[in-house]
Protein backbone atom coordinates (compact mmCIF):
# COMPACT_ATOMS: atom_id res chain seq x y z
CA UNK A 1 0.00 0.00 0.00
CA UNK A 2 1.12 3.65 -0.73
CA UNK A 3 2.33 5.35 2.14
CA UNK A 4 1.04 8.51 0.86
CA UNK A 5 -2.57 6.75 1.24
CA UNK A 6 -1.88 5.58 4.88
CA UNK A 7 -0.47 8.81 6.14
CA UNK A 8 -3.47 10.63 4.76
CA UNK A 9 -5.77 7.89 6.03
CA UNK A 10 -4.29 8.12 9.11
CA UNK A 11 -4.05 12.21 9.11
CA UNK A 12 -7.89 12.23 8.08
CA UNK A 13 -8.67 10.22 11.60
CA UNK A 14 -6.53 12.06 13.92
CA UNK A 15 -8.34 15.51 12.42
CA UNK A 16 -11.24 14.05 12.83
CA UNK A 17 -10.82 13.44 15.99
CA UNK A 18 -9.41 16.32 17.37
CA UNK A 19 -12.64 18.00 15.39
CA UNK A 20 -15.12 16.42 17.67
CA UNK A 21 -12.87 16.04 20.92
CA UNK A 22 -11.27 19.69 20.86
CA UNK A 23 -7.70 20.53 21.40
CA UNK A 24 -6.76 20.42 17.68
CA UNK A 25 -4.34 23.92 18.13
CA UNK A 26 -2.69 21.55 20.58
CA UNK A 27 -2.30 18.65 18.76
CA UNK A 28 -1.29 20.65 15.29
CA UNK A 29 1.13 22.31 17.32
CA UNK A 30 2.88 19.05 19.10
CA UNK A 31 2.48 17.05 15.81
CA UNK A 32 4.69 19.90 14.08
CA UNK A 33 7.67 19.49 16.99
CA UNK A 34 7.08 16.02 16.65
CA UNK A 35 7.68 15.78 12.81
CA UNK A 36 10.36 18.77 13.18
CA UNK A 37 12.32 16.68 15.31
CA UNK A 38 12.17 13.44 13.53
CA UNK A 39 13.03 15.51 10.28
CA UNK A 40 16.33 16.96 12.17
CA UNK A 41 17.11 13.86 13.52
CA UNK A 42 17.82 11.20 11.00
CA UNK A 43 18.44 8.40 13.71
CA UNK A 44 15.67 9.18 15.54
CA UNK A 45 13.12 8.57 12.33
CA UNK A 46 15.28 5.10 11.41
CA UNK A 47 14.91 4.18 15.07
CA UNK A 48 10.98 4.58 14.41
CA UNK A 49 11.24 2.70 11.49
CA UNK A 50 13.33 -0.51 13.08
CA UNK A 51 10.70 -3.20 13.80
CA UNK A 52 12.98 -5.60 15.53
CA UNK A 53 15.51 -3.64 17.76
CA UNK A 54 13.44 -0.90 19.51
CA UNK A 55 10.03 -2.47 20.96
CA UNK A 56 6.91 -0.31 20.57
CA UNK A 57 6.63 1.14 24.16
CA UNK A 58 10.34 2.54 24.28
CA UNK A 59 9.16 4.02 20.89
CA UNK A 60 6.41 5.56 22.69
CA UNK A 61 8.69 7.29 25.56
CA UNK A 62 11.18 8.77 22.98
CA UNK A 63 8.05 10.42 21.00
CA UNK A 64 7.50 11.74 24.48
CA UNK A 65 10.06 13.03 25.11
CA UNK A 66 10.67 14.83 22.11
CA UNK A 67 8.19 16.92 23.28
CA UNK A 68 9.44 17.31 26.89
CA UNK A 69 8.98 19.62 29.18
CA UNK A 70 5.49 20.47 27.59
CA UNK A 71 3.32 16.84 28.26
CA UNK A 72 1.81 14.94 25.21
CA UNK A 73 -1.54 16.30 24.36
CA UNK A 74 -4.07 13.25 25.68
CA UNK A 75 -5.53 13.00 22.42
CA UNK A 76 -2.27 12.79 20.39
CA UNK A 77 -1.15 10.67 23.18
CA UNK A 78 -4.03 8.03 22.06
CA UNK A 79 -3.30 8.49 18.56
CA UNK A 80 0.23 7.54 18.86
CA UNK A 81 -0.20 4.17 20.52
CA UNK A 82 -2.94 3.74 17.95
CA UNK A 83 -0.12 4.04 15.47
CA UNK A 84 2.11 1.91 17.32
CA UNK A 85 -0.36 -0.73 17.35
CA UNK A 86 -1.17 -1.00 14.24
CA UNK A 87 3.09 -1.16 13.14
CA UNK A 88 2.30 1.98 10.97
CA UNK A 89 5.01 4.08 13.14
CA UNK A 90 7.46 4.32 10.42
CA UNK A 91 5.10 6.41 8.59
CA UNK A 92 4.80 8.67 11.38
CA UNK A 93 6.78 11.96 9.90
CA UNK A 94 4.61 11.64 6.67
CA UNK A 95 1.06 11.05 8.62
CA UNK A 96 2.17 13.93 11.14
CA UNK A 97 2.56 16.22 8.05
CA UNK A 98 -0.42 15.59 6.84
CA UNK A 99 -2.51 15.84 9.76
CA UNK A 100 -1.14 19.38 9.95
CA UNK A 101 -1.57 20.38 6.70
CA UNK A 102 -4.95 19.41 6.70
CA UNK A 103 -5.74 20.89 9.65
CA UNK A 104 -4.27 24.59 8.89
CA UNK A 105 -6.37 24.00 5.60
CA UNK A 106 -10.02 23.13 7.69
CA UNK A 107 -9.36 26.19 9.74
CA UNK A 108 -8.67 27.93 6.19
CA UNK A 109 -4.95 29.17 7.29
CA UNK A 110 -2.66 29.98 5.18
CA UNK A 111 1.40 30.64 5.21
CA UNK A 112 2.95 33.17 3.15
CA UNK A 113 6.52 34.21 3.15
CA UNK A 114 7.64 37.38 2.47
CA UNK A 115 11.41 37.92 1.64
CA UNK A 116 12.58 41.43 1.38
CA UNK A 117 16.39 42.75 0.74
CA UNK A 118 16.33 44.17 3.78
CA UNK A 119 14.00 43.73 6.97
CA UNK A 120 10.55 44.75 5.87
CA UNK A 121 9.15 47.19 8.94
CA UNK A 122 6.09 45.74 10.85
CA UNK A 123 3.77 48.23 9.14
CA UNK A 124 4.50 46.39 5.72
CA UNK A 125 4.18 43.27 6.78
CA UNK A 126 0.45 43.97 8.12
CA UNK A 127 -0.18 45.88 4.54
CA UNK A 128 1.22 42.45 2.93
CA UNK A 129 -0.80 40.22 5.15
CA UNK A 130 -4.20 41.91 5.42
CA UNK A 131 -3.99 41.79 1.56
CA UNK A 132 -2.98 38.35 1.31
CA UNK A 133 -6.10 37.99 3.84
CA UNK A 134 -8.66 40.00 1.88
CA UNK A 135 -7.62 38.13 -1.59
CA UNK A 136 -7.58 34.59 -0.25
CA UNK A 137 -10.57 34.90 2.33
CA UNK A 138 -8.84 33.17 4.94
CA UNK A 139 -6.52 33.96 7.86
CA UNK A 140 -2.89 34.38 6.77
CA UNK A 141 0.02 33.76 8.71
CA UNK A 142 2.96 35.74 8.14
CA UNK A 143 6.73 34.59 8.18
CA UNK A 144 9.20 37.54 6.96
CA UNK A 145 13.20 36.85 5.92
CA UNK A 146 15.63 39.42 4.54
CA UNK A 147 17.93 38.04 1.97
CA UNK A 148 20.71 40.88 0.81
CA UNK A 149 20.44 38.24 -2.39
CA UNK A 150 17.22 39.72 -4.24
CA UNK A 151 19.53 43.40 -4.44
CA UNK A 152 16.02 44.90 -3.63
CA UNK A 153 12.16 44.57 -4.33
CA UNK A 154 10.40 41.07 -2.43
CA UNK A 155 9.31 37.45 -3.07
CA UNK A 156 6.00 36.48 -1.37
CA UNK A 157 5.07 32.70 -1.41
CA UNK A 158 1.63 31.42 -0.32
CA UNK A 159 1.08 28.02 -1.12
CA UNK A 160 2.09 27.16 -3.92
CA UNK A 161 2.15 30.67 -5.60
CA UNK A 162 5.04 32.50 -5.94
CA UNK A 163 5.40 36.44 -6.96
CA UNK A 164 9.16 37.17 -8.08
CA UNK A 165 9.16 41.06 -7.33
CA UNK A 166 12.35 41.24 -6.78
CA UNK A 167 15.79 42.70 -8.64
CA UNK A 168 17.54 39.58 -8.65
CA UNK A 169 13.86 37.82 -10.26
CA UNK A 170 14.19 40.78 -12.94
CA UNK A 171 17.61 40.74 -13.47
CA UNK A 172 17.90 36.75 -14.22
CA UNK A 173 14.69 37.48 -16.39
CA UNK A 174 16.82 39.53 -18.85
CA UNK A 175 19.85 37.57 -18.84
CA UNK A 176 17.68 34.54 -20.09
CA UNK A 177 16.23 36.54 -23.07
CA UNK A 178 19.24 38.05 -24.15
CA UNK A 179 20.79 34.53 -24.15
CA UNK A 180 17.99 33.05 -26.03
CA UNK A 181 17.93 36.39 -28.62
CA UNK A 182 21.70 35.91 -29.18
CA UNK A 183 21.44 32.53 -29.62
CA UNK A 184 19.74 33.50 -32.71
CA UNK A 185 22.52 35.34 -34.42
CA UNK A 186 25.02 32.60 -33.95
Amino acid sequence: MNTGIISSRYARALLKFVDSNGGGESVCAQAKKLEAAISAVPEFGHILADTRAVEPSRKFVLLKSALEPEDMDPGLEKFLKLVLKNGRIRDIRLILHSFVDMYYRSKGIRFATLTTAVPAGPEFGEKIRARVAELTGGEVRLEEKADPDIIGGLVLTVGDYRLDASVRGQLETLRKEFIDKNKRIV
